[in-house]
């Protein structure tokens, strides 16, 4: 029988949910650390900046979740939210999971993204269009803001109708509202669905184990270019395979993904 490890979350979001099924399949049981309060490491609403990058903020939750309970591992959860890559007009959504140990001193990541996300906001100046703009993102389940932390009026704790329209009243004695999206996992059901497929990437990585030292997370680390034109001959900047990776012992190999490419990807054919 396959040995089951604890691993610490720190959130105060109620990702345990989205993390626990997958991570399970990969050998560990997910238990939550949840009397630190993450928002003191940035908001989404930016009442408190998020330092460096996601990466980086999830490697410091997952080092901090081991450092709080004495476990080996840990895991950071991290998102961020935009514009699609391409026009700006889409929402978008990233996530990153980091798993550390910490008695190795080595992390493994997972990170997806992808216009699977609610994200959004407007500013509104009557009651009906704040309605129409609650009901299009999916509230009650999915969480709605109301105001920005500058304004008279900022509530991020509407639960009903009830409670969102007397809050948009109330903020409309003011002027126009800015409403958003609360883009915070407990609050945000289509998120946490993001954060459920990256879990499943990152189990993926951790059943594979290195050849040479048997660490997990034996996986993908660059691409490597040279796939052959199949008209020349010649070397061209798409990937002929992957450079497998461990992250303890640093140990590599090659998968292969393709001998020969088409001429209209070779710089020589078509430049």
């Amino acid at each position: 029988m396959a040995e089951v490890h604890s691993i610490a979350l720190l959130t105060c979001h109620g990702k345990k949910s989205a993390l626990s099924d997958p991570l399970a399949q990969a050998g560990y049981t997910v238990f939550t650390i949840n009397h630190f309060d993450t928002d003191t490491l940035g908001t989404f609403t930016v009442e408190i900046p998020r330092e460096g990058t996601m990466l980086e903020a999830a490697r410091r939750k997952a080092k901090l979740a081991c450092e709080l309970s004495g476990a080996r591992f840990g895991i950071g959860s991290e998102g961020s939210f935009g514009g699609d890559p391409w026009f700006g007009i889409t929402g978008w959504g990233r996530e990153v999971l980091v798993w550390y140990d910490a008695v190795e001193d080595v992390e493994i990541s997972a990170f997806v993204q992808g216009s699977e996300t609610n994200f959004a906001s407007k500013c509104v100046t009557q009651l009906n269009d704040a309605i129409n703009f609650a009901e299009a993102i999916g509230f009650p389940q999915h969480g709605v803001i109301v105001g920005d932390p500058a304004q008279a009026v900022y509530d991020k704790s509407c639960l009903d109708r009830d409670s969102f329209e007397a809050s948009v009243e109330l903020a409309l004695e003011y002027g126009e509202v800015n409403l958003s999206t609360d883009m915070r996992a407990h609050r945000n059901p289509t998120r946490m669905k993001m954060i459920a497929r990256c879990a499943q990437d990152l189990a993926a990585r951790l059943v594979l184990h290195c050849p040479q030292c048997a660490s997990p997370g034996f996986g993908e680390h660059a691409p490597l270019s040279g796939a052959l034109c199949i008209a020349c001959r010649r070397p061209t900047k798409q990937p002929r395979a992957v450079l497998l990776k461990c992250v303890r012992c640093c140990f590599t190999s090659e998968k292969p993904l393709r001998s020969e490419v088409a001429a209209q990807y070779c710089d020589y054919c078509n430049p």
